[in-house]
């Protein structure tokens, strides 16, 4: 087991509100794609951190979209052998979500999953690197692989993809 350095005392409450207070002073840039920053509750518990985005700001390029919402949520469950959380880019628009998952789900492909859904299904699912570093460090990372996979989505058929090469 691997010990890392402010992790002892972090919970799922002050994570997020870290995470909130990250996202909300980066929407406060006016070249910032941050548009809005929320709790997502439930039963009055925070349980992840959204965001309302312009993809062509975030990309720095033009996209087909001209929203899509950031979603982030973390859980350190006492029984789990690991942080887990889920990072997923959210597009109303097409019905598109894609986006990693590090839970106990799926785990004929690890602790690590990266996954697009379409259309109201799954149309991809795969192995992707297991990150054992500080929530914030993923965070960090996973957005940069996100804007990664953004520019290598390709559409089969009108299917969604990405090569298993481009999974990180």
């Amino acid at each position: 087991m691997i010990f890392l350095a402010n992790r002892a005392n972090l919970d799922t409450r002050t994570l997020l509100t870290r995470l909130h207070n990250k996202l909300q002073t980066l929407a406060t840039d006016e070249t910032s794609p941050i548009e809005q920053v929320w709790y997502h509750t439930s039963k009055g518990n925070k349980i992840g951190v959204r965001t309302t985005m312009t993809p062509a700001v975030f990309l720095g390029t033009s996209y087909p979209v001209d929203e899509a919402e950031l979603q982030v949520s973390f859980d350190f469950p006492a029984d789990a052998a690991y942080d887990q959380y889920s990072l997923q880019w959210v597009e109303s628009a097409r019905d598109l979500m894609l986006g990693w998952h590090q839970d106990e789900t799926h785990m004929d492909l690890g602790e690590c999953h990266f996954q697009i859904d379409y259309d109201g299904g799954t149309v991809q699912r795969e192995r992707a690197e297991f990150l054992d570093v500080h929530p914030l460090n993923v965070f960090d990372r996973r957005i940069d692989d996100l804007v990664d996979i953004l520019d290598v989505l390709e559409w089969d058929e009108d299917i969604p993809r990405v090569s298993k090469e481009d999974v990180r």
